[in-house]
Formats: C-alpha cells, structure tokens, sequence
C-alpha cells in the first residue's frame, strides 16, 4: 500500500516507559514540531539540530508524565509554545495528575501556552494537523491527523488500545474515540501510536479486536 506523507517523521523511544517522540519536518521547508517529548531531552535537541528542523511547537497527545516528561527542557531550549487538550491542561503543572508523583519524582511544569479543542489545526510550513479529540485513555487525550498519518498518542497502538484503569480513563469513551471518531481516518493512513511499532489503519480496523 503507498502511503505519501508531506513531511518526514523521526520517531523515536524516550524515557522511562519508552513512549514514542515524535519530530515532524515540512518537506518544503525547515518548519516542523515536536510530539510527545516524554524524556531524554538532550536526545531530541540532538535530533532536531542533526535535521536543522525550525521547531514551531511542541504538541502533546495527552498528559501523563512518561509523555511530557521532556517538555519544560525543550521549551527552555527551543523558546516555542507548548500545546494539550484543555481537559488535560492541569497533568502539566500537578504530578499527582500526570503519574509522576507516583513514581518518586514529582514532574510539574509551566501551564501551557495553548489549550487545544477537537477540530483545531497545528501548522507548520506548509503542512496541517487536525486535532481529533479521543478521550479514553485521559480526559483531554488527542489524535493529530493530516498529510497521509495519524498520531494516536496512547488512544490507539497497533494491535491494542490505551490503558483506562488510570483515573479519568473509560473504557466506552475510549472504544467510543476509536469506533466513532476515528472513523474520517482513511484505511492508507500511517498509525504512529504513543508506545510500540506504527502500523497502517486500514490494518488496525481489521484486525485490531478492539474496532
């Protein structure tokens, strides 16, 4: 199956729980953002100079320490705001919301610059991303869609679903976010899922017990 995209994705493992950064570049330009910066920040600054990518913003899918845990570093680094869904805006700034606290070291940061709602978009250089709120996993959890991929954060992984035994998880929001409103995702869409391998979302609605 082809599968075009109008922009390179570097992706990569960080932190303690081994979620999955992701560095998006425009193809026509320097322009590109940061998702999901969970930890090893000094790996990402390297990433990003290495492809002399201008970063314009860095999204998060939701706000769970192992996925932002890199976050306060960046933004101090690269000078750019900081994007999450508005339900999920105060994990940011409360460790006991994003789970650090429960892991020794409590991670608590700047509130974010922008507060994102279902149907927004994210641009960088020529390229577009729609924000496609899915909550389940979180609250305020978020899929980014556009230019030929999907970023699933922790709401879709190939072959599986996120967690919703942490709090404000739900099972039925979650399989409601992926049944219903991941439905306008295209089946040639490359999947690129907060933990684990991408996969393709014509392969997830067939196989994936949990469509």
């Amino acid at each position: 199956m082809l599968i075009q995209m109008e922009f390179s994705v570097t992706g990569f493992e960080v932190g303690p729980i081994a979620a999955n950064c992701y560095i998006l570049k425009d193809n026509n330009s320097r322009e590109g953002i940061v998702i999901d910066p969970g930890g090893n920040p000094d790996t990402i600054l390297a990433s990003i100079k290495d492809q002399d990518v201008e970063v314009k913003l860095i999204a998060l899918t939701h706000g769970h320490f192992d996925h932002i845990g890199g976050v306060k570093e960046l933004k101090k680094s690269l000078k750019v705001p900081v994007a999450i869904h508005a339900a999920d805006g105060d994990m940011l700034t409360d460790g006991k919301k994003n789970l650090s606290a429960f892991m020794g070291v409590a991670k608590e940061m700047d509130a974010a610059d922008i507060l994102l709602q279902d149907g927004d978009n994210i641009s960088f250089g020529s390229c577009n991303l729609q924000v496609i709120a899915t909550p389940g996993h979180t609250k305020g959890g978020v899929c980014f869609y556009g230019g030929g991929a999907l970023f699933s954060g922790d709401t879709l992984f190939a072959g599986s679903i996120g967690r919703t035994d942490f709090p404000d998880g739900s099972l039925d929001d979650i399989l409601d976010s992926i049944r219903n409103k991941l439905s306008k995702v295209s089946d040639a869409t490359k999947v690129f899922p907060g933990h684990g391998p991408a996969s393709v979302m014509g392969v997830e609605r067939e196989s994936n017990p949990f469509f």
